[in-house]
């Protein structure tokens, strides 16, 4: 076994065999499921520097099956995703490559869903009317995905459960 299982809780198999029902489930409402990827490791005892490529190559395995299901069926504006996509791709890389120290990592993760959660469950209206022409709209989006995809990459979440309250 290597050092990514050692210590583990639970079997690996039983991890494996949660990964795929949260994928299973996830997808159906379009996501990747990376938030209970990430959970999931960290309750088993997977290493934490571990964590990060784990859950975002699980969760783009998983958001890229859909993506593609629901580009192909025209259900998407490219000029709307592309910017999240350049600008969230590139530092999500950057953020799942960063070596933080344990507590950090932690401390990120939880201040980062502990905000998702406030968003959603406290901060009910979010629209802002701002009057904004294409370019500066694409910059948003362009600067709004290497934000997000950032904190994403971080801590090994995907951008999903950041970008839908967005």
């Amino acid at each position: 076994m290597n050092s990514t299982m050692d210590g583990l809780a639970i079997s690996p198999y039983f991890l494996a065999v949660l990964f795929f029902t949260v994928a299973f489930v996830y997808s159906s409402v379009g996501l990747g499921g990376g938030s209970s990827y990430t959970a999931l490791m960290a309750i088993s005892g997977v290493s934490y520097l571990q964590i990060p490529t784990i859950s975002l190559t699980l969760n783009l395995f998983v958001t890229s099956v859909g993506s593609f299901n629901f580009i192909r069926k025209k259900h998407a504006r490219p000029t709307l995703i592309l910017p999240f996509f350049v600008g969230s791709i590139p530092l999500s890389y950057l953020g799942g490559s960063l070596r933080l120290p344990r507590d950090i990592f932690y401390w990120i993760l939880l201040i980062s869903l502990v905000f998702v959660a406030l968003r959603i469950y406290a901060w009910e209206n979010t629209a802002l009317k701002v009057c904004m022409g294409n370019a500066q709209k694409t910059i948003l989006s362009f600067i709004a995905g290497c934000v997000l995809g950032f904190i994403a990459g971080t801590v090994g979440i995907g951008g999903g459960i950041y970008l839908v309250p967005f």
